[in-house]
């Protein structure tokens, strides 16, 4: 019971803070640095909510020099209020169009300058990821992509093509990231809920690399960071 009230809390706190900041992206809409600036002002929020302790390696990864595809594995219905933590200027998020409906937070998510796709419609989704990569580079952007596809509850899936065939297209960087597992090092339960870690692999090139590199690209990936998960959650 403490838990689901707890949950509850802080959705609601969640959706205020968004329709908080919604007014604020009117003066620059869809701006480069709108998600950086609300992810780190609402994360640092929220991971003091959860009474949980921030710990991130080699955090200047997470911005840098060049547009670059985070790629981080998806967890559960928690990562809303710990993988904004990551976000940093010049980074937006591409996800699935049907966040919109989420209120408040899904008006706030596109205002921000955020990519959304229609994943039900390959041909549209398709054309989405190729606009996304000309954004990439016309404006110096970064994306973050939860490549699983869907929330793992603690079981690593496959990872999906579209952010490696994105990488590739926009000759982009990878940027693996990797979050502990939180049925591991959290405990929901308590007020002060543990530790979120985050690791920063090295970046993987994608220069020179076609479309027909993209599944190995993809599954070389996804060992690196499951391991990486496993490193840090003991």
């Amino acid at each position: 019971m403490f838990y689901m009230i707890r949950m509850a809390g802080a959705f609601v706190l969640l959706c205020l803070l968004a329709g908080a900041l919604i007014p604020l992206t009117f003066l620059r809409p869809k701006h480069r640095n709108n998600m950086g600036d609300i992810s780190q002002f609402c994360g640092t929020i929220m991971t003091k909510y959860w009474g949980a302790d921030l710990k991130i390696e080699h955090p200047e990864r997470l911005s840098p020099n060049e547009p670059t595809v985070f790629v981080a594995n998806h967890q559960d219905t928690h990562d809303i209020f710990f993988a904004i933590n990551i976000i940093r200027r010049g980074t937006v998020v591409l996800g699935k169009w049907e966040f919109v409906y989420v209120p408040f937070i899904g008006v706030l998510f596109y205002l921000a300058g955020n990519i959304l796709i229609k994943r039900t419609q390959k041909s549209k989704a398709q054309k989405a990821l190729q606009e996304a990569a000309n954004k990439m580079q016309k404006k110096q952007l970064s994306v973050l992509i939860f490549p699983e596809g869907t929330r793992n509850w603690g079981e690593p899936l496959p990872f999906k093509l579209g952010a490696f065939k994105l990488a590739i297209e926009a000759q982009a960087p990878i940027q693996p990231v990797c979050f502990s597992l939180r049925h591991i090092t959290m405990d929901f339960k308590k007020w002060c809920s543990g530790t979120v870690r985050v690791k920063c692999l090295e970046p993987i090139s994608t220069k020179g690399l076609s479309e027909e590199d993209a599944v190995d690209l993809a599954v070389k990936t996804r060992k690196l960071i499951e391991a990486g998960c496993i490193e840090i959650s003991k």
